[in-house]
């Protein structure tokens, strides 16, 4: 699989924290050596990316970057070999639904740190690769995404919305 593009989401949160992650050169120095030559950036609530022209110009990465877009980011979705995103529930199914890669990113910061059950699960069955910040690096240098496992909307939905339920305790 192709990490030419790699598509990172924060949803509709803030997590300034998994962008500055992201961009910082220790994760740079693996995505260049991964193949990475562009960074679409959702950061949501955060704050942009500040030195985009850097990026470029010593990683050779492109960043391209925006707070939200009124329609489902579908386009970038597809047209990412891999998706870094925050590991809540709506963007673990966005990147599963469209039948990519992806590294779930756990926000330590919030209330029970209930992401961490979801991101688990979804590792320990295959799908998803799952770290908190500290870790994301590593994570994204020993990734080998062709041993992830393919979602089956049809035979999974059931059992994903059964597990949220158990999760959220309803």
């Amino acid at each position: 699989m192709q990490w030419k593009v790699i598509y990172v989401t924060v949803g509709t949160t803030r997590f300034d924290e998994l962008i500055r992650e992201v961009v910082s050169a220790r994760a740079l120095d693996v995505l260049v050596r991964r193949g990475c030559q562009k960074l679409v950036i959702q950061y949501g609530h955060g704050r942009p990316v500040q030195n985009s022209e850097n990026i470029l110009r010593d990683y050779g990465i492109t960043v391209e970057q925006y707070d939200f877009k009124l329609e489902m980011p579908r386009t970038d979705i597809l047209n990412a070999g891999l998706v870094i995103g925050h590991a809540g529930a709506g963007t673990c199914m966005d990147i599963l639904n469209h039948g990519r890669a992806g590294i779930i990113v756990i926000n330590d910061r919030l209330m029970d740190n209930h992401q961490i059950e979801l991101a688990q699960q979804l590792s320990d069955e295959g799908y998803l690769y799952y770290s908190n910040i500290e870790g994301l690096v590593e994570t994204i240098k020993q990734a080998n995404l062709e041993e992830l496992k393919p979602y089956e909307k049809r035979n999974n939905m059931e059992s994903f919305v059964k597990y949220l339920n158990e999760m959220i305790g309803t």
